[in-house]
């Protein structure tokens, strides 16, 4: 089934995978101060229509991801619609995917998945990025590099929610993060970024 069709009941269904509502940063939230070329940027394309999810994803998602990237020194590639089939249950595209593997040109070694909210709730991308979560974990496994813990979030753009999958249990942030508090959702990013590499 394509990411896209999961809900949290059919992923628990079809993969097992439970899932609760947790709140697994730590407090206080860690701070990383975004660049005034980041700042800027989101500054100019907030004045922009943003209303379709190519838009969002173009002018305020992006930003954010590249931040992370450049503040640390490219050790990481990121995935921009990429499609990533495991097996005959789990494939389709992602929005983003984060590998461990830097300046690779095919996926290795996932570790976060960034799902756009589709112009609906957030709350309704939580199945879509489980999916891909359990399919990011598989896909370690079967390549002999596994990883405990996988990270991921579901965003509409200006706020942030945060998932983990680990132990065949998906535990969604109780949390959001949002544009207006940029340096926790960086610092949050850097968190994910600093367990894995």
């Amino acid at each position: 089934m394509a990411y896209s069709d999961f809900t949290l009941e059919r992923l628990k269904k079809d993969c097992g995978v439970a899932h609760e509502r947790v709140d697994f940063f730590m407090k206080p939230h860690r701070i990383v101060e975004p660049s005034a070329q980041l700042e800027q940027i989101l500054a100019d394309n907030n004045e922009l229509p943003l209303l379709t999810e190519k838009a969002k994803s173009e002018f305020l998602i992006s930003p954010i991801l590249h931040e992370l990237y450049r503040n640390n020194n490219r050790q990481f590639t990121i995935y921009s619609g990429f499609s990533f089939n495991v097996n005959e249950t789990l494939f389709g595209f992602c929005d983003y995917l984060l590998g461990r593997e830097p300046h690779s040109l095919t996926v290795d070694a996932p570790i976060f998945c960034v799902v756009e909210a589709k112009n609906r709730s957030i709350e309704e991308g939580f199945g879509q990025c489980g999916a891909e979560m359990y399919a990011a974990w598989l896909f370690n496994q079967q390549a002999g590099r596994p990883v405990d813990t996988i990270y991921g979030s579901v965003t509409d753009g200006y706020s942030w929610v945060f998932l983990r999958y680990q132990g065949e249990k998906l535990e969604i942030d109780l949390p959001r993060f949002t544009l207006n508090e940029l340096p926790q959702l960086l610092g949050a990013l850097q968190t994910i970024v600093d367990y894995h590499l």
